[in-house]
Formats: structure tokens, sequence, C-alpha cells
């Protein structure tokens, strides 16, 4: 009877040592995970190493990360059976499993008859947790963890995995108070098109990227007697009008619309300039039927100079000047119209740079 109870004891050592262990390893890991955050710039950057470690250190198979967004869900995910791969995908909802989350939950083996994305195996351990706003309490998301065990999750690890999802929820909301805070700093607040901060930068982007681009200037015709005529604010009421108008031309062909200066804007669209100036035009042609304007017979009209990258200019900020310069030969024929840039537009530009 000694000797069994001796065995039982020594049984339940070993098991507290493992648990102790377990602990260890898990504290470890979170405090690597928390000093690994302080150096990174992006959320996304964050879920990848994240997931590797989770992966490499708790021996999951494969992990899962749904963020839910405006209108749909960001997911980011890792598994062996992907070669480890770190990926992300847009989803119009989360799985119904999912949905009705208000706590950690482990799946019987009984409940599992399907993978959660369609590239995965079914596993035969999963556990979800999911993750809240505490501003409000509400569900934004969820972390789930899979393993091709029975039986995988311990108590232990629901409670580490409880706990991370708290970082991982803090740094989901600040993530994202982040990005709207750099999109309010990019974007003009009267218009909400993009300011020239923002115009830089993308310039930029599409130099070191070599992108088809062509970039147009408009000036809204007669805007001073406009504004003189019916006061600031319907000046600015056509402003709104027309930088929506600009919006909604080019946003199928990936298009942005820049606030330049006062009633002056940039438009940038990813095609050739042969299918850009019919873009053009239309916008053109449309702007005509804004009705502010009409108690005082004064159309809204528009004049727009345009100019290409790479084709006609070896760099974008060039081609944003060359355009600049057509858009001032359109006003001096008469405005209204769109102006293709020509060669004496581009030496212009190149002279203006080299002047500064």
């Amino acid at each position: 009877m000694d000797r069994e109870l001796e065995q039982h004891k020594q049984s339940e050592v070993e098991y507290l040592e493992v648990e102790l262990q377990q602990q260890r390893g898990m504290l470890w890991l979170l405090g690597e995970i928390m000093k690994e955050a302080v150096n990174i710039s992006s959320f996304k950057q964050l879920m990848a190493i994240l997931t590797d470690m989770l992966m490499g250190v708790m021996g999951v198979t494969t992990c899962y990360l749904w963020i839910k967004h405006k209108d749909d869900y960001k997911v980011y995910f890792r598994s062996v059976e992907l070669q480890n791969d770190f990926r992300e995908i847009r989803t119009l909802d989360i799985p119904m499993i999912l949905r009705d989350l208000h706590g950690s939950y482990t799946f019987g083996k009984e409940e599992i008859v399907s993978p959660l994305i369609d590239c995965i195996n079914i596993p035969l351990s999963r556990l979800a947790v999911p993750l809240k706003d505490f501003n409000d309490n509400s569900i934004f998301g969820a972390l789930v963890l899979e393993h091709e065990q029975p039986n995988f999750f311990t108590d232990n690890t629901i409670a580490f995995f409880e706990t991370l999802t708290i970082f991982i929820s803090i740094n989901a909301q600040n993530s994202r108070l982040l990005q709207s805070v750099s999109m309010e700093s990019q974007t003009d607040p009267l218009t909400g098109t993009y300011n020239r901060r923002h115009l830089e930068k993308a310039l930029d982007k599409i130099y070191i990227a070599k992108t088809v681009m062509t970039v147009a200037v408009m000036d809204t015709d007669n805007f001073k007697q406009i504004n003189d005529a019916l006061g600031h604010l319907k000046g600015d009421m056509v402003l709104k009008a027309i930088s929506q108008l600009a919006k909604g031309s080019v946003k199928e062909y990936g298009g942005e619309v820049v606030r330049y200066g006062g009633d002056e804007f940039v438009i940038l669209i990813p095609v050739p300039i042969d299918e850009a100036i019919h873009i053009l035009e239309e916008f053109r042609r449309v702007v005509y039927y804004i009705q502010l304007t009409y108690d005082i017979d004064m159309p809204v009209t528009v004049t727009l100079g345009a100019c290409s990258y790479p084709d006609m200019v070896d760099d974008p900020h060039l081609a944003v000047r060359a355009a600049d310069n057509a858009l001032i030969r359109g006003k001096t024929k008469g405005k209204n119209r769109v102006v293709l840039a020509i060669e004496e537009d581009i030496s212009q530009s190149k002279m203006g740079v080299l002047n500064e």
C-alpha cells in the first residue's frame, strides 16, 4: 500500500513538474512576443511573428486570427500543411461556429466536422478564443488554434491563450487607431480626398514600382466668380461635388484624387494615357450637370492637363508639373477641356526643377 501511495505521489510530482515547465515556457513566450511588438511597425508583421512562435513553441499545427474591419474580415493564418507559410486573406464573414463566441471554447472531436479554410485538413483538436473590444466589451474577432492530436489543449494552454488574446486585442485596436490617425493626416477635411502629404508618398511609390500612371491636374473654371456670387459656403459645396464626381470616375480603375490646393486637384489613374483621356473627358462632361450654380446662370466646368509616366516623362513628380503646365495652356485656350502635355510643357517642368 505504501508502495502504491509513493508511486502515486511520484506521479503527481512529475505531473506538477511538467505543468510548471509548461507554464514557464508560456511565460517566456509571452515575454518574447511583447518584446518583438516594441520593434514592429505593423500589426500584420506582429501577427506573422506571433503565429510563427505559437507554431514553434506551443506545437500547434494551425493558427488563425480573424479581425473584423468595416464590412469584412481579415484572416491571418499559418499551418504546417502550408509549409508554415504566413498568409493573409479577406473574407466577407467569420465562420458560423465562431460567430457567437463569448468566451474561450474547446471543440469536442464530434464538433469538428469541417475545416475553417478549405486548404486546411480537418483537425482533431480546436480551441477558439474571442477578441474583445475593451471599450464596449464587444467581440471583433477570434484566435483559433488547431492540432492533429485529440485533446491537445489543457487548462494551462487555454489560460495562456486567453491572456494572449488580451495582448492581441489591445494591439489590434491600437493598430486601427493609428491607421485612422494616419489616414486623417493624409486626408483633406473639406472634400475627403487625399492631401499633398499623401500625394508625395504616392508619387514616390509610383517611381519605385515603375507603375504606369496618368497624372491629371484639374482646376475649377471661374471659381472666384462662383465664390463671389454665391458665397464661400456654396463654393465649398461645389468643390465637394466636383471631388466626389472625380473619385467616382476613377474608382473602378484604382485611381486616386488629391486636393492640390484651393480649387485645384490632382487625379492619378493607373492606366495608359490613351485610355485615361477618355475617362477624364467623360468626367469633364459630367461636371457640367452639377446644379449648385444654376440660379446664377454660371455652369460649373473644369479644365484638366494630363501627362503620363513613364512613357512621357521619367519621373511622376515631373508628370504633375507637366500636367499643370498643360492645364495653364488649356485655360488660355478657353477652359472646359482636357489638354495633353506636349514637349514644351515637359521641358518647362524640367527647367522648374533645375531652378529650385
